[in-house]
C-alpha cells in the first residue's frame, strides 16, 4: 500500500504544470531611488550608481541624474561627480582607499530629498584560488571546487572574471564575446532554498584564459542583504521557494539597495 501511495505522489509531482502569470508591479514613488555602492580597500576612484525603481520585469532602470553625492569619514570628505557619458553613475573626484574598521558615511541629495547610510569596512582576508580541471572534451576547463557557501565567522562575496580574448584561436574574435563574470557567496546562514536552488549554467573556458578572482569581505549586515537578494532571484524556482519580501537596506527612508564597505583581495592566473 505504501508503494502505491508513493507512486501516486511521484506521479502528481511529475504531472504538475506551471501556470503563466502576468506580473502587475505597482509604480513606485518618483522620489524613491535605488543605490548600488561599495567602498573598497583598493586605491581607486570609487563608483556609486543611482537609479529609479522599475515597474516592469527586466525593464532597464532609469538613472537618477543631477544628484549630489558625498562620502565621508570623521576626518575626510570625498565628493563624487556624475559621469558625463553614463548618467546615474557617480565617480569620486579623487582616488582613495578604504581603511579596515573605518566607518564611512554616504549622503545623497536628489531634488529636495536627502538619503544617507553608514558602513564599517570589513578587513580584507586571504583566500584559496578556485580549482579547475579539463572537462570530458579535454579542450575546455571547468571549475571543480568553488568557495564554500557557509562560513558564520567570515562572510564574503567572490567576483570571478574570465577573459579568453588573447587565448589561442580567439585573437580575431570580438573581445566582448570572450569574457564572463561569475559571483559566489560565502554567507553565515544555510537556507533550504539555496541547497535546492535551480541548476545553474556550467561555464567552460579554453586554455590561455586570464582568471581574475576578487574576494570582498562582508559585514554580517551586508551578507544579510545579499542573502535576501539571492532568495528573491537566483534561489527562486527550486523545490523550496520562499515568500517574496522586501530586501533589507541600510539606507534611510526613501532609498533601497545597500551602501557597503569591503576589504578586497585580488588574485590572477592564466589557465595553462
Amino acid at each position: 500500500m505504501k508503494t502505491v501511495i508513493s507512486f501516486l505522489l511521484l506521479a502528481l509531482l511529475l504531472t504538475s504544470c506551471e501556470e503563466v502569470t502576468d506580473w502587475s508591479l505597482p509604480k513606485g514613488n518618483n522620489d524613491f531611488i535605488v543605490v548600488n555602492a561599495i567602498i573598497t580597500s583598493e586605491l581607486k576612484n570609487h563608483v556609486i550608481t543611482l537609479t529609479m525603481p522599475i515597474s516592469v520585469i527586466n525593464e532597464k532602470p532609469q538613472p537618477v541624474t543631477r544628484a549630489t553625492v558625498l562620502v565621508s569619514t570623521d576626518q575626510q570628505v570625498y565628493a563624487f561627480h556624475e559621469n558625463p557619458v553614463n548618467s546615474g553613475i557617480y565617480i569620486s573626484d579623487t582616488a582613495f582607499f578604504g581603511a579596515s574598521g573605518q566607518t564611512y558615511s554616504v549622503l545623497i541629495t536628489s531634488g529636495n530629498k536627502v538619503y544617507s547610510a553608514k558602513a564599517v569596512l570589513a578587513a580584507p582576508s586571504d583566500f584559496e584560488f578556485l580549482h579547475y580541471d579539463l572537462d570530458e572534451t579535454g579542450k575546455q576547463y571547468r571549475f571543480t571546487i568553488t568557495p564554500k557557501n557557509y562560513n558564520p565567522a567570515n562572510p564574503a562575496m567572490y567576483e570571478v572574471l574570465l577573459d579568453w580574448s588573447k587565448a589561442s584561436g580567439f585573437e580575431n574574435i570580438n573581445p566582448d564575446s570572450c569574457k564572463a563574470k561569475l559571483y559566489f557567496y560565502t554567507l553565515p546562514t544555510i537556507d533550504v532554498s539555496e541547497v535546492f536552488a535551480p541548476g545553474m549554467e556550467s561555464i567552460t573556458f579554453p586554455p590561455g584564459t586570464l582568471i581574475t578572482e576578487r574576494r570582498y569581505s562582508l559585514t554580517r549586515e551586508h551578507a544579510a542583504f545579499f542573502r535576501a537578494v539571492l532568495l528573491e532571484t537566483t534561489w527562486q524556482g527550486g523545490f523550496f521557494n520562499t515568500t517574496s519580501a522586501n530586501v533589507p537596506t541600510n539606507l534611510s527612508e526613501g532609498a533601497s539597495g545597500f551602501f557597503g564597505a569591503c576589504g578586497v583581495v585580488e588574485k590572477q592566473e592564466i589557465a595553462k
